[in-house]
């Protein structure tokens, strides 16, 4: 059973930490788990429906971006292809959590890990859902100074990830 374990990603590895260290908090807190799950019912089904729009935007993102769109406009580090891909981090709506398909098709269709760092950092620093409450509650301005921020922050986000990840090398990464 342990080399069956030990097979697994770091990903799958983490989620059983996750969910092992859920438990022994809601033993050691005494949690009843359906009263929790009742609770927040309205909340797990919001992220499972919103879940399932990512997917579907992530399968329609691999089948319509043609394979060279990420060649052509994204592949590259360059500061122009962090911007645009900052400019759509912000456009795009919905919590970060529900983006994470999208992106993972992303890569899988070449584009770099900074690009998508700054696609990400644009994405959660700002986003078009936010608009009516920002602008309503702070004012206009405030809300496109926030917009030129996440606009910039992402490229600087994409730039620092390129630094650091020469100084952690990454088997991963591609341009080491």
């Amino acid at each position: 059973m342990m080399e069956k374990f030990k097979k697994l990603g770091i990903d799958i590895k983490i989620a059983f930490l996750l969910i092992a260290v859920s438990i022994i908090l809601m033993l050691i807190f005494k949690i009843n788990l359906s009263q929790l799950i009742s609770t927040n019912a309205a909340i797990i089904i919001k992220i499972l429906y919103l879940t399932v729009i990512a997917i579907g935007i992530s399968t329609a993102i691999h089948f319509l971006i043609p394979e060279d769109f990420a060649e052509k406009y994204l592949k590259e580090s360059k500061f122009i292809h962090m911007f645009y891909a900052s400019l759509l981090g912000v456009l795009t709506p919905g919590p970060v959590y529900a983006i994470y398909p999208i992106v993972l098709v992303l890569k899988t269709k070449g584009i770099r890990n900074e690009i998508l760092v700054a696609y990400l950092t644009g994405q959660t620093i700002i986003g078009p859902a936010r608009a009516p409450f920002e602008i309503g509650f702070f004012g206009l301005k405030f809300y496109i100074y926030r917009i030129l921020l996440a606009l910039v922050m992402g490229p600087m986000a994409g730039f620092l990830f390129m630094f650091f990840s020469k100084i952690w090398k990454d088997p991963e990464l591609d341009y080491q």
